[in-house]
């Protein structure tokens, strides 16, 4: 496929793609907020919603996109077009509501039109808010990624949906750099549990073990974040779950640096 012929294009990019086996799972919530901890050390950050059909970060980023990657798309217009400024560190590609049928053909679209953008801007960190399930979508920017995060949490389905999901991308299509993040469990042991289930079901099946970057504990104001994102980051910035978050981070840092795929 004519994306592998790409991957000298991201060599020195930082890309983490976020996925899981199901929706309402907070993988969302966690990237807007993981962007936030990355940009006291990065100056160039770059949300990608890569969901063009229920795409939630430009409401939890607070932003109304005057042009949204599915305008791109339609329009074929340029997708710098689309670039919107969160703050002066981190700008988003925001999503949109498809009102078209794009086909099949509708990954390749969605990677040329990333390509375009990650040639024309020096992004330190991309972070790639994809869809829940599967899709050849999935597959490519999987495949373009520096680290897959896979979220799971304390609902069985999540698991089963999770193995599933990291079953076909790493067996059926080779992509081995996955991590997986556990999030809002109650507690630690809670948090162990699940990576235990999922990862006896990894090694029994799949023969793997995929690395964990953290679990996160539930924040009971974390809604508040969807009011005051800035606002809430430096408030809560030496509370427990915001360390977590920087702890996390970091360790998603590390696992690129350790796997060779950035210079």
């Amino acid at each position: 496929m004519w994306i592998e012929n790409m991957n000298s294009e991201f060599s020195e990019k930082v890309i983490f793609s976020f996925i899981s086996g199901k929706g309402a799972i907070g993988k969302s919530v966690i990237l807007s907020i993981i962007a936030r901890v990355l940009s006291e050390n990065f100056s160039k950050i770059l949300i990608w919603d890569n969901d063009i059909f229920s795409p939630l970060q430009h409401f939890l980023n607070n932003v109304e996109p005057n042009i949204r990657l599915v305008d791109v798309l339609e329009n074929n217009l340029p997708i710098n077009k689309a670039l919107t400024k969160i703050n002066e560190r981190i700008s988003i590609i925001g999503g949109g509501i498809n009102k078209l049928e794009f086909g099949s053909e509708i990954s390749d679209i969605l990677i040329r039109k990333f390509v375009e953008l990650i040639k024309e801007n020096d992004f330190d960190v991309i972070l790639i808010d994809n869809h829940s399930g599967f899709s050849k979508t999935i597959v490519e920017f999987c495949r373009i990624a520096s680290m897959n995060l896979l979220f799971l949490s304390d609902d069985p389905t999540s698991v089963l949906d999770a193995y599933g999901l990291a079953k076909i991308l790493n067996n059926a299509f080779g992509v081995n750099n996955i991590a997986t993040l556990v999030n809002n469990v109650i507690d630690k042991e809670d948090g162990n549990e699940i990576l235990n289930v999922f990862n006896l079901a990894t090694k029994s099946f799949l023969k793997k073990e995929f690395p964990n970057v953290g679990i996160i504990y539930y924040e009971k104001e974390l809604k508040k974040y969807l009011l005051y994102q800035d606002v809430f980051v430096q408030i809560k910035n030496k509370t427990e779950f915001i360390q977590n978050i920087r702890k996390i981070s970091s360790n998603m840092i590390n696992f690129v640096v350790r796997h060779q795929k950035i210079i």
